[in-house]
């Protein structure tokens, strides 16, 4: 018994059991809102295999209200939402349409017609799509970050951020988005990138021969497929390219940047036959008006991104520890955060609209988690933990707990908010939904109400909107 407690892997395991409880629990098989936009992506692809829009057009009449639009000009329906994540849900949704085919499972069908166009199915498939990538990327995130903390501490903070950012929210609740997916993709790339760069200890010689070949592939492909699910995540590959070109990894960059451009050819395939253009920034090309700006909410975007999750605090107080470890890959760390800083406080809709927190910000997992990492890895374990000058430690692992306990606290007071609130607003600073909250004479029965009709497998049947 003693022997199978210290296996090396028993924290990985005992990480993705708590993660999948933890999200099954939430899980709400319901696509609404920017997820249309997406479904319409993926129902076209898998069930029409074509890029016409008119059936989903008539399929999504009762939620379509702004995800698929007619172009007067060209004639035709358009959606200017990124297409990527349909490549990834593809497998699950065929699966559902299988499942919905065979009537297995199917309650409640008029519901789902009318909430979200298609049967309950489609959107469980989808939902255990979301859960899938989300577990990917919380054990590629340990994973890397066992390098830098011990094996439990890495597990504890894998999990930690995964809970403490909208990660947990767009895997679960809102399951079909360009987040999850894109997060998944990010840890794939960063989890590669470790491989290939023997990072983190220079005992690992990096790959060679026909092995390394194949990883190099898979690199160029996961950052070609994250591109087309958010293409702001393109200054994220971009990144990574820099590291890469300034180890001097000439033919490795050269294989990954051919795979990346032939699994990046649907995007001006599937543009040019939309928008007439195998170029366009789809949300210009059909408003006319520019959707970047100049940076000037960069400053904005970073603050909601640490007042909204602030376990992500650990992870810039990270960065000074893992320069002292890997200063290449602190900069890259940096490099990657600072990236989406910018380009998400020069878009129209900085704040990101309706959404949990920095939500835009969230498919830097695995960054997140290497740099908390770095940070935790550097505080004394064992016995020095128990020396009396180990007193900083002691603080900040229970700083760690505490913003753990915290996050988990708040998104349930953002829960209680967003279904009730009087104004009918779908979130709001976390001070006036704190006081909200706090103020509610029956929070209690609200969340207890709320995890029967919305969330988990109680509300699997009929999830409320």
């Amino acid at each position: 018994m003693k022997r199978h407690l210290h296996h090396p892997l028993l924290p990985l395991a005992v990480l993705l059991i708590v993660s999948a409880i933890t999200m099954i629990r939430l899980d709400r098989p319901l696509i609404r809102g920017d997820g249309t936009a997406y479904l319409a992506w993926v129902d076209t692809l898998v069930r029409d295999r074509d890029v016409d829009l008119a059936n989903q057009f008539e399929r999504f009449r009762p939620v379509n209200t702004y995800q698929i639009a007619w172009d007067d000009e060209r004639q035709r329906y358009v959606n200017i939402f990124p297409f990527g994540v349909a490549f990834l849900q593809a497998p699950f949704y065929a699966v559902g349409d299988v499942l919905a085919g065979a009537g297995w499972p199917d309650a409640n069908p008029d519901y789902f017609l009318q909430m979200q166009g298609v049967r309950q199915a489609y959107s469980l498939a989808l939902m255990a799509g979301a859960n899938l990538m989300a577990l990917a990327a919380i054990g590629l995130g340990w994973w890397m970050a066992r390098r830098l903390a011990g094996d439990w501490s890495a597990a504890l903070v894998a999990w930690g951020i995964f809970v403490g950012t909208p990660l947990l929210y767009y895997s679960t609740v809102s399951p079909l988005n360009s987040h999850n997916p894109g997060a998944f993709l990010m840890a794939c790339i960063a989890a590669l990138l470790v491989v290939l760069t023997g990072a983190f200890r220079q005992a690992d010689e990096p790959p060679t021969g026909a092995g390394a070949v194949g990883l190099w592939i898979a690199l160029g492909a996961a950052a070609g497929l994250m591109v087309l699910v958010r293409w702001q995540l393109l200054l994220v590959a971009a990144c990574a390219w820099g590291l890469l070109a300034w180890e001097r990894r000439w033919r490795g960059l050269a294989i990954a940047t051919l795979a990346a451009a032939i699994v990046l050819l649907p995007l001006p395939l599937i543009w040019n036959e939309m928008f007439g253009k195998p170029f366009v920034v789809p949300y210009d090309e059909t408003t006319g008006d520019s959707f970047l700006r100049l940076p000037v909410n960069a400053h904005r975007v970073l603050f909601r991104t640490v007042h909204y999750s602030p376990v992500l605090a650990l992870s810039l107080l990270g960065i000074p520890f893992l320069w002292r470890l890997d200063r290449r890959w602190a900069l890259l760390a940096v490099a990657a955060i600072g990236a989406q800083v910018l380009v998400n406080g020069s878009t129209r809709d900085w704040y990101g609209g309706d959404s949990f927190g920095a939500r835009r910000m969230a498919e830097l997992y695995p960054f997140y988690v290497i740099l908390a990492a770095a940070l935790l890895g550097r505080l004394p374990r064992g016995r020095a933990l128990r020396e009396r000058r180990a007193i900083w430690p002691v603080i900040g692992r229970v700083a760690l707990a505490g913003l753990i306990v915290y996050s988990i606290v708040f998104l349930f007071v953002f829960f209680v908010f967003s279904w009730t609130n009087p104004r009918g607003v779908f979130a709001d600073s976390p001070q006036s939904m704190w006081s909200y909250y706090l103020d509610h004479p029956y929070r209690r029965a609200v969340i207890d109400s709320l995890l029967q009709t919305h969330l988990g497998p109680p509300a699997w049947s009929e999830p409320g909107p």
